[in-house]
């Protein structure tokens, strides 16, 4: 039993890191048999998250984006194309991750974009997409993973996670 509660642990250490999930620590055996870890992605890879998340979209809010992690928020800065016809703006747009029962809630707190009309159709799309992809990055077990805790400072944001066994 302990045997594959260790194998379990070594096996989500390598999945994660071979695929590009950030830095895997912390990694502990929870009372209830799963297996917590804290993984911890570099602003650098939140950027290619949130290239990824835009890319998905029919139309894209923002191109071109750079991340910039702050205490608690992400804020994104790029270019934005003014659906008018009158060209290309500078924009961002910050955003707060939490966990709610388990998951992930992505949620635009502030756009400041010249020119775009801020429904709540796209920034829910945006939330979506966002939280899809931070999900992608983490679970690889369909469904078997929880979130139970995340931070963002201004170097990395980090989330931990519960796998339950199979």
């Amino acid at each position: 039993m302990r045997m594959r509660l260790l194998m379990l642990c070594a096996g989500i250490m390598l999945v994660l890191t071979a695929c590009n999930r950030g830095a895997v620590s912390d990694v502990q055996v929870d009372p209830s048999g799963g297996v917590d870890a804290t993984i911890s992605l570099t602003e650098q890879e939140v950027n290619d998250a949130v290239v990824d998340a835009l890319s998905k979209q029919t139309n894209p809010l923002l191109r071109n984006p750079k991340v910039d992690l702050q205490a608690g928020r992400i804020v994104i800065n790029g270019e934005h194309e003014r659906r008018d016809g009158q060209g290309i703006v500078s924009g961002s747009v910050t955003v707060t991750i939490t966990v709610q029962n388990g998951g992930l809630l992505a949620q635009v707190s502030q756009a400041n974009i010249e020119g775009w009309d801020a429904t709540d159709a796209r920034i829910a799309e945006f939330n979506q997409q966002l939280v899809a992809v931070f999900n992608r990055r983490a679970n690889r077990d369909n469904g078997q993973l929880t979130f139970k805790a995340l931070t963002i400072t201004d170097t990395n944001l980090s989330f931990t996670i519960n796998v339950k066994r199979a």
